[in-house]
């Protein structure tokens, strides 16, 4: 009876939300309803009390998750806030309020700026109230305070149950997941998946754990829900950590729309992976060591649409030899990150090093990346520690909304692109012992800066390899720079704050009057959103 009971509800709601699309509009044609789906905050989950989200006149859920608001490196003694999230499917075009406990101002953003969301603002409610008509990630700074933040990912409705197509199915429902009430999750807060597995996270679940895969393929973990690493030590002292994606020597990888919130450590770690994918996650990361993405020795790897804020590298490629044998050396080809939103509280936003242990390090490329905040150190990097010969590497269509670094113990280091070949003392020698390396063929264009403290700084230098073994000139060759514009100001050879140290050849800067960025890719097109009326469906999403 009870079976039957919830068939039967379940029928009633995709009928409910799904069935019946078209209403009459003011004009009397028809319009498409206007349909929202989020689930509750499970038992047990901390809520984000600083604010109240309304959808129409639905309360949205808010998580509360840490952010680090320090520029300045630390093993621990965060500097850490309770900023807001908020998950919602959507299908057509809504009306956000935000209602605070404080009063407000005019200043107040809703990133990234290239989707054209302005708040208003009600000084006498203190509410802020917005439309939000598109899939996407979003930022909202609350009286233009960086501080106080609350952040809304959006992704589309889902309409149909999920149909594993793998012969292992481990399944997430709503609620929280940890090694004390899951059998899934071992002593140790693992997960061990294995060939031929698909995991679903469904939306409301929150995993406390991590997931590991060693020398398997067609792994598969996706869904909305949440891997949460709030209740673990992270301790740099130690080398207490616990990464919550951490897969070595895998094929055949796809990870897709989950979120990573509070990693103890790196969340998403790629070793010798090859013939994968990454795409529309969103990462969280406030504790050391807190990379978003880190590429290792990969090939064939696929990055796109994800939102990483990170107090370390945000997007990152390295090489690294085996751990069980360091003669054997990465190789790194086919890398490529696009449509992705980063904002970087500490370190680089989108860095290739220092750690390039192997020859092979070629054809890696950023595309349509939106940087809301750069506040620690470059932007665009690339630090050549090891024999690398980097080469074939392209920049194009990149944002920085707000160009801040050099911030904290990074003064002095507030450059925009820096490319080095050098021998680092921390970092050159963790692994194995190599000769330097090379970078060359590398492009970077139509990058656009909004804001900042001041024009942005270009560093390139190559370097002579002093150790006794060695004695070696290592070159940077072959760099383009080509339409980089700050603050409307287009910045060509005459302009441009460019530092060439030794061992450089052929660097050119040139500008042809074009000032391109990042564009935000928008759900739908405005003829398709004029089809919908203001008739509002609330609900929760089919998940299983």
């Amino acid at each position: 009876m009870k079976k039957i009971f919830k068939i039967l509800i379940i029928i009633f709601l995709v009928f409910l939300f799904f069935g019946c699309d078209e209403t009459q509009n003011e004009n009397g044609a028809k319009a498409l309803k206007n349909q929202v789906c989020f689930h509750p905050l499970p038992e047990g989950v901390e809520e984000f009390q600083e604010a109240e989200v309304y959808i129409g006149n639905n309360r949205l859920p808010l998580y509360s998750v840490l952010v680090n608001t320090s520029q300045v490196w630390t093993p621990d003694d965060y500097k850490r806030k309770a900023s807001g999230v908020g998950y919602f499917e959507l299908d057509g075009k809504v009306e956000v309020t935000v209602k605070l406990p404080y009063d407000i101002n005019y200043k107040s953003k809703l990133r990234p700026l290239s989707a054209g969301i302005i708040p208003v603002a009600n000084l006498e409610e203190r509410s802020l109230t917005f439309e939000i008509s598109s899939t996407g990630n979003y930022v909202l700074e609350i009286n233009g305070d960086i501080s106080r933040t609350i952040h809304f990912f959006v992704s589309e409705i889902t309409k149909e149950k999920f149909k594993p197509d793998t012969e292992k199915y481990l399944y997430f429902e709503p609620g929280i997941h940890t090694k004390d009430n899951n059998s899934l999750i071992d002593q140790n807060n693992q997960i061990t998946l294995t060939s031929n597995t698909t995991v679903f996270l469904a939306p409301g679940a929150v995993v406390r754990g991590r997931f590991y895969a060693r020398d398997a393929e067609e792994i598969k973990i996706l869904g909305k829900g949440i891997i949460s690493g709030s209740t673990f030590e992270r301790n740099a002292r130690t080398g207490s950590a616990t990464i919550p994606i951490d897969f070595n020597n895998c094929r055949n990888v796809h990870l897709s729309d989950f979120s990573i919130l509070d990693p103890a450590g790196w969340a998403v770690n790629f070793y010798f992976i090859e013939n994968s994918k990454i795409e529309n996650l969103k990462i969280i990361t406030s504790r050391s060591n807190g990379d978003g993405i880190s590429i290792q020795s990969c090939k064939g790897i696929t990055v796109d649409g994800c939102f990483v804020r990170s107090w370390d590298d945000g997007l990152v490629v390295k090489n690294y030899p085996r751990w069980e044998n360091h003669s054997v050396h990465g190789e790194t080809k086919n890398i490529v990150f696009s449509n992705c939103t980063l904002w970087t509280d500490l370190a680089q936003a989108m860095e290739i090093g220092y750690e390039t242990v192997g020859k092979v390090m070629e054809n890696i490329k950023f595309s349509n990346i939106t940087v809301l905040h750069a506040l620690h150190k470059p932007v665009i990097s690339i630090h050549n520690g090891n024999n690398a010969e980097i080469k074939n590497v392209l920049w194009e269509r990149i944002t920085v909304e707000d160009a801040s670094m050099g911030s904290g113990d990074a003064h002095g280091n507030d450059e925009l692109i820096d490319f080095r070949v050098l021998y680092s003392e921390n970092w050159s020698s963790q692994h194995t012992i190599t000769s330097l390396g090379s970078i060359e063929d590398v492009v970077v264009k139509d990058v656009l800066i909004l804001h900042g403290k001041k024009a942005p700084k270009i560093t390139i230098s190559g370097t002579y390899d002093k150790r006794d073994e060695y004695r070696t000139n290592h070159y940077v060759q072959n760099i383009s720079l080509k339409n980089i514009t700050y603050r409307n100001t287009i910045l060509d050879e005459n302009n441009i704050q460019l530092t060439i140290g030794n061992y450089v050849r052929n660097v050119t800067v040139v500008h042809d009057g074009k000032s391109l960025g990042a564009e935000f890719i928008f759900s739908k097109t405005p003829q398709e959103l004029a089809l919908y009326g203001d008739e509002l469906i609330v609900g929760t999403s089919i998940y299983q």
